[in-house]
């Protein structure tokens, strides 16, 4: 009985995250376009030196202003493959950490990124280009997602990775994506390859299972901040 509640629960919020960011997302009236995104092993080899990262899968760089620029890890973006969707908030929403903050997928199928802070998102990038992995961070038209006035930078900040950290972070969770990606079934020829130690193609999340999707949800993204 216990299990079922369980399960039922993580549905309702799965459902409730979906409705509130589309909704939210007809009031945001520039939609954003289909960035393209490197191999795998790109986005994983570094990450730039300022650049925070958080277990949302998300990313952040501080402004000399105290504001937030925030996006969503180049490595997640490559697992959905281009040209991926992104449900986005709007300018002038308030969140809270762990807060459904953006939902990128193809098709039918979603990942729903979690807020690493609370604040208010005072600009959405409706120009994200994305073509680099971790390149013009800052430009106008970089790969940022949001601008946030943050509510409470000094509690989560000293949580956040950095440096070592972070790269060390990026490569763990590229370890597991990849040994659990080479144990699904529906990942075929892929699996073959991924024995003689290569790299898992951008995209691959598009051609499993909406299981598979769940699972990474679950796995990766649905984990404490």
């Amino acid at each position: 009985m216990v299990a079922v509640l369980v399960v039922v629960s993580i549905v309702a919020l799965l459902v409730l995250d979906y409705f509130v960011l589309r909704k939210r997302r007809e009031r945001h009236a520039s939609p954003l376009p289909h960035p393209q995104v490197r191999p795998l092993s790109e986005m994983v080899s570094g990450v730039p030196d300022g650049v925070f990262l958080q277990p949302t899968y998300t990313w952040s760089r501080m402004q000399e202003n105290g504001d937030f620029l925030i996006g969503v890890h180049p490595l997640l973006l490559g697992l959905v493959g281009a040209p991926y969707q992104l449900d986005v908030l709007a300018a002038g929403e308030q969140i809270d950490v762990g807060d459904a903050f953006a939902r990128v997928g193809r098709g039918e199928q979603r990942l729903t990124v979690r807020s690493p802070i609370s604040g208010r998102i005072a600009e959405v990038n409706s120009v994200l280009k994305g073509e680099d992995a971790w390149s013009d961070l800052e430009r106008v038209n970089g790969s940022w997602l949001y601008r946030v006035v943050p509510a409470d930078a000094a509690d989560q900040v000293p949580t956040w990775m950095v440096a070592d950290r972070a790269r060390e972070w990026t490569q763990s969770q590229y370890a597991r994506l990849k040994e659990y990606l080479f144990g699904v079934q529906h990942a075929g020829e892929l699996g073959l390859a991924m024995t003689d130690g290569g790299d898992l193609p951008a995209g691959i999340l598009s051609s499993l299972e909406p299981e598979a999707w769940e699972a990474v949800q679950r796995d990766f993204l649905d984990v404490p901040s």
